[in-house]
C-alpha cells in the first residue's frame, strides 16, 4: 500500500512552506494570494492528502466543521450559495453542515443540534424576515464565529452581509424610465420581510426622483409567500385599470412569471404591450418567453464573504464586525421594451 501524503509533501510539491499549508488548511487564507492558495489547494488533491481530522482536533479543540443554516430550500436561489460556500470550505480543510429551518422553532432546534456536533462556526442564510431569535446572540457569548446573511435582525456585534434590495429596485425603475416607461406598477413582497419594505421604499423613492407621481393603485399585492392564484389576481386587478400601467416591476421572479403569463393568457404581449421586471435572478429566467430582465441578488458573492469571514474568524481574526452590502444589479434581457403608447 502506497504511504499516505503528508504535509511535507504537500509544502515541497507545492514550492511553500509547511506553515503556508498549515494555514490554507486553519483558514488562515486572508493576506494569501488566490494563486498560491489554488496551487497548494491542487497540490492536495494530485496527492490525495487528507489531514488527520482526529489529531489536528485534540490540538486545535475544533472538529473542521462549519454549519450552514438555510430558510429557505424550496427556491435553489440559497443553495447556490452553496456552490461558493463548500468548494471555499473544503480547501480549507472544513466540511460543511447544511440544515433547512424555516420557522424560528425549527432553527432553534438546528442551533441547538449543530452545537451539539461542536461545529467551529455558523453561517445563517436568511429570507429577510423579522423573527424571535435570542438564541443568535447566546452564539457571540460562546465565543463561536456566526455569520449572518440577509438577516432582518440586526446584530451589531455580529458579522452580517446584506444586498441592497432598495438600490435594486431604483435601478429597475431607472431603466424602465430611461425606456420612456411613466406609467410602473409594482407587485410587492410581504412588508414584514425586510427586502419587501426595501423594494417599496425604492420604488417609491425611485417614482419621486424622476418626478412621477405615486399611484396607489399601482401597488398590489404580489406576496412571493402565498398562492399563485393571489399574483393572477393582482395581475388581473392591474390590466383590468383604464389607465393600466406599461411596466411592472415584480417582488420576485417567480411572481414575475405568474405575471407574464397572466398577461399573455389576457392577449396582451410581453414586452411589446407591457413591460416585465422581476427580482432575484432565477436559473430559470433565461427560459421564460421572453426571458425576464431581473434584479440579480448577490447569492454567489454572498456566500463567498460569508464562509471567508466565518474561516478568518476560526484562525482567531478579531477586528470588529463587518457589516457588508452588496450592491444588486438589473440583468437586462427580453422583457422590456419602449412603451407602446
Amino acid at each position: 500500500m502506497a504511504r499516505a501524503a503528508t504535509i511535507k509533501d504537500v509544502a515541497r510539491r507545492a514550492g511553500v512552506s509547511i506553515t503556508t499549508v498549515s494555514n490554507v488548511l486553519n483558514g488562515r487564507i486572508g493576506s494569501m494570494s488566490e494563486r498560491t492558495l489554488a496551487r497548494v489547494q491542487r497540490v492536495m488533491e494530485e496527492l490525495n492528502y487528507r489531514p488527520n481530522a482526529l489529531a489536528r482536533g485534540l490540538v486545535t479543540q475544533q472538529t473542521g466543521t462549519i454549519g450552514v443554516v438555510i430558510a429557505e430550500i424550496e427556491t435553489p436561489l440559497f443553495l447556490h450559495a452553496l456552490n461558493t460556500i463548500e468548494p471555499i470550505a473544503r480547501g480549507a480543510g472544513y466540511n460543511v453542515l447544511m440544515s433547512n429551518a424555516r420557522k424560528a422553532s425549527e432553527e432553534q432546534e438546528v442551533v441547538r443540534v449543530l452545537l451539539e456536533k461542536r461545529v467551529d462556526g455558523f453561517i445563517f442564510l436568511s429570507v429577510s424576515e423579522i423573527i424571535e431569535d435570542d438564541y443568535i446572540p447566546e452564539l457571540q457569548r460562546l465565543d463561536l464565529p456566526a455569520v449572518l446573511v440577509n438577516r432582518a435582525n440586526r446584530y451589531p456585534a455580529l458579522d452580517q452581509i446584506d444586498w441592497d434590495d432598495r438600490g435594486g429596485v431604483v435601478e429597475a425603475v431607472d431603466y424602465l424610465v430611461e425606456l420612456g416607461h411613466r406609467k410602473i406598477a409594482h407587485l410587492c413582497g410581504p412588508q414584514r420581510r425586510r427586502s419587501g419594505a426595501q423594494r417599496l421604499a425604492g420604488y417609491r423613492a425611485a417614482l419621486q426622483q424622476h418626478g412621477i407621481a405615486y399611484r396607489e393603485e399601482y401597488l398590489c399585492s404580489g406576496d412571493y409567500t402565498g398562492d399563485p392564484d393571489v399574483w393572477q389576481r393582482s395581475t388581473r386587478a392591474l390590466l383590468e385599470l383604464s389607465e393600466r400601467p406599461t411596466a411592472i416591476i415584480a417582488s420576485d421572479d417567480i411572481v414575475a412569471a405568474v405575471a407574464i403569463k397572466t398577461i399573455q393568457q389576457a392577449g396582451l404581449r410581453v414586452p411589446q404591450d407591457i413591460s416585465v421586471i422581476g427580482n432575484d435572478d432565477q436559473p430559470f429566467c433565461t427560459y421564460l418567453n421572453p426571458a425576464l430582465t431581473t434584479v440579480r441578488l448577490p447569492v454567489l458573492q454572498a456566500g463567498r464573504q460569508a464562509v471567508e469571514v466565518v474561516l478568518g474568524r476560526i484562525a482567531g481574526e478579531r477586528n470588529g464586525p463587518q457589516h457588508i452590502t452588496l450592491p444588486c444589479s438589473l440583468v437586462v434581457r427580453e422583457s422590456c421594451a419602449v412603451p407602446n403608447a
